[in-house]
């Protein structure tokens, strides 16, 4: 426990951030810590794996270290959110017989029940947590309050996702898109290039990247490079090797795979692979 107060501030992340989405280009996130995202203004969709979540004040985005999500903005009005990211291994010693502090995080289908929309009442006691962590000053029991607040937000989320039937109240994607997804989740190791995509679907690629950009404000590019990486995560977890991972999640040079996956999730695959096997 001394080590995880040493690094409460990684393991521990809280960000509260009002700007301009014109001026912030935000790109695909997956990362080692699970994330509780919290909107408070501004017209958003929220992208996770393949669907897309239409966000109002008060709602709750949940995603865990292997699911590639990201906000997409509707129009340039302002936009404020808060997000709490944390290290799962810190919470785990809080687990009690009757609830796991990571279940509504893990106990999904991957890039399903992502959006937990809150009560009048819930909307008050999450903001007051996050406030309690926001006005916390570096003294004196510092590390215990921020694990405290990380905790009784868990706590809070777990009750409402086990109690909330989480209807899916998906944004709607145009067909080409749907299809589109689809078909890169199924064939990661293949060849994803926009000419293949452009000629599988009969359509131009220009327009296929257009249509990609409107509705997920990234480009496609991006978005197969996260999901080979996220795959990756997932193959180096069951056991192969880096060699080995490198072509099954469709990387045909294997400088580039190394250089992509530290780039995209901090460490190198090796030490990740490591890292699965000291945890």
């Amino acid at each position: 426990m001394n080590l995880a107060y040493e690094s409460i501030d990684e393991c521990i992340l809280y960000e509260h951030k009002l700007y301009n989405p014109n001026l912030n280009n935000v790109n695909f996130h997956l990362h080692e810590e699970f994330e509780i995202y919290f909107l408070i203004s501004g017209d958003v969709n929220y992208f996770v794996e393949k669907s897309m979540y239409p966000l109002k004040y008060g709602d709750l985005m949940i995603t865990n270290n292997q699911e590639i999500h990201k906000p997409s903005f509707k129009n340039d009005r302002l936009y404020e959110r808060i997000t709490l990211q944390f290290a799962p291994h810190i919470v785990r010693t809080y687990n009690s017989p009757r609830l796991d502090l990571l279940s509504c995080f893990l106990n999904k289908p991957k890039g399903q029940q992502n959006k937990i929309s809150l009560k009048p009442t819930q909307i008050k006691e999450i903001l007051r947590l996050f406030n309690q962590m926001e006005q916390l000053k570096n003294n004196a029991g510092y590390e215990i309050l921020k694990l405290n607040y990380l905790i009784e937000v868990l706590v809070l989320i777990n009750i409402v996702f086990m109690d909330d039937n989480l209807s899916e109240n998906l944004s709607t994607m145009p067909e080409l898109l749907i299809s589109l997804l689809d078909y890169i989740d199924m064939n990661l190791e293949n060849d994803l290039t926009l000419e293949s995509l452009s000629k599988k679907f009969y359509v131009d690629r220009f327009y296929m990247g257009r249509v990609f950009k409107k509705y997920i404000g990234s480009n496609i590019h991006e978005y197969i490079l996260y999901k080979r990486i996220s795959r990756a995560k997932e193959i180096l977890a069951e056991g192969y090797s880096v060699t080995d991972t490198c072509g099954k999640c469709g990387f045909n040079d294997y400088s580039n795979f190394l250089r992509m996956f530290k780039r995209t999730v901090g460490i190198s695959p090796g030490k990740y692979k490591g890292n699965l096997g000291n945890s």
